[in-house]
């Protein structure tokens, strides 16, 4: 374990985490980007961003881990703010330029690729170097309650703001950005223990972190993340169409669709923030598994509901669109921190984010080839891209469910670091 060296310096971190986790999680943008983005391009092409996205991610991932482990958090984290707040500048000043779009989506992915797992990283470090790992999980899921409480003021501001021009979520998301890389500037560097920084290079690391995967608790978790990714953000990327033909609008002629998606998304942050803070809860009473097996159902149920009807009775059910990951993410987090070096985590975290990223693009990629060039308010494209999103659900979560012993099979952290 490290030493409590510089005591004050890392409670000081602590408390800018509590600021700097929920702030890094509020996207004004979030209620209106399919819309933002369907002003201006085709659903095919909107698909194509999205995939762009994804697969920027996925190049990204473990590379941004290993500078985290090898250069060090706090620097990795003003990378992912000074994109972040790059990628809101280009949406900006677009216009109706694919190309420009095309690099903010690739801005925003380094965003999310250098702060996926490095922030996580820093709050165990944190604690770790004070003696207190005991609180990861419940401040994880505190962490995670706050963010959704903040993403839910968020998404119902940009929603409104979002009514009379959809840029200007956008612009609110560029003064979050820049807060956030202001916080990030006063976050310390947390002590390592010994052999604590990666030594190895890219391909030693890389193979290092594969190799956890021999472990079955580590690979369920693994399979189940990146199960994850794509369920979620099946929903996420169409719930604005759906709402749009649910309120009988169309791309072009919106009155009421954004402030009715800033108000649902809201509303699914703010159910997501209970369900947060009841995921140590949650796994204590149906175990591990139980706990993640019972919110990938909740997801694979949602799916299924939207591509069978399309009416306003479902809407208030999209209210759980995130509630696997508020209870997931906290928990994956607190069983894989422990069990993996220091040396390792974040490259290992960000394998997670970069497999389930890979996933998703490859979904997108299929799903935007299913729809051709039909645009985002035609229903029948919607319903078929939905049903196919519901098939693979079901299909994952039996897979899931039959090989779930998995987890009671090399569960107990590594002694060294290696």
């Amino acid at each position: 374990m490290a030493t409590s060296e510089g005591g004050p310096g890392l409670e000081r971190n602590l408390r800018l985490l509590a600021w700097f986790v929920p702030a890094s999680r509020v996207y004004f943008w979030t209620p209106v980007f399919f819309l933002f983005f369907s002003e201006r391009f085709g659903v095919a092409e909107v698909l194509e961003l999205e995939a762009i996205y994804y697969a920027g991610v996925v190049l990204l991932e473990v590379p941004s881990g290993y500078f985290s482990d090898r250069v060090g958090r706090r620097l990795t984290l003003w990378i992912s703010s000074a994109a972040t707040s790059f990628a809101f500048v280009l949406f900006l000043l677009g216009g109706e330029e694919f190309h420009l779009f095309a690099l903010a989506q690739l801005a925003k992915a380094v965003g999310y690729a250098f702060l996926s797992g490095t922030d996580t990283s820093l709050h165990f470090d944190t604690l770790s170097a004070l003696g207190r790992e005991d609180e990861f999980a419940l401040r994880e899921a505190r962490f995670a309650r706050n963010g959704f409480w903040a993403a839910a003021a968020a998404a119902v501001v940009g929603g409104a703001v979002g009514s009379f021009d959809l840029r200007v979520p956008y612009l609110f998301s560029l003064v979050t950005a820049l807060l956030v890389l202001g916080l990030g500037l006063r976050l310390g560097e947390p002590p390592r223990e010994k052999g604590g920084y990666a030594s190895d290079g890219f391909t030693g690391q890389l193979v290092a972190c594969l190799s956890f995967l021999r472990r079955p608790f580590l690979a369920w978790l693994f399979v189940y993340f990146v199960v994850k990714i794509t369920m979620e953000h099946i929903p996420y990327t169409f719930t604005q169409p759906y709402l749009l033909l649910v309120l009988g609008e169309e791309v072009g002629d919106m009155r009421t669709t954004p402030l009715a998606s800033g108000l649902l998304v809201g509303g699914i942050a703010f159910v997501a923030s209970f369900a947060a803070a009841q995921s140590v809860a949650l796994r204590d009473r149906l175990g591990l598994g139980g706990a993640l097996l019972a919110v990938a159902a909740v997801q694979t149920g949602l799916i299924g509901v939207m591509a069978w009807a399309l009416s306003p009775w479902v809407v208030p059910l999209l209210l759980l669109r995130s509630v696997q990951g508020a209870v997931a993410n906290p928990l994956i987090n607190a069983a894989i921190a422990p069990a993996v070096p220091q040396a390792r985590r974040a490259s290992f975290l960000s394998l997670h984010s970069l497999a389930g990223r890979l996933g998703y693009s490859g979904v997108l990629v299929a799903l935007g080839a299913l729809v051709g060039t039909r645009q985002a308010d035609d229903p029948e494209a919607l319903a078929s891209l939905l049903f196919a999103g519901a098939v693979f659900s079901v299909t994952a979560w039996l897979g899931l469910a039959a090989t779930i012993g998995a987890l009671r099979r090399g569960g107990d952290p590594p002694r060294n670091g290696s």
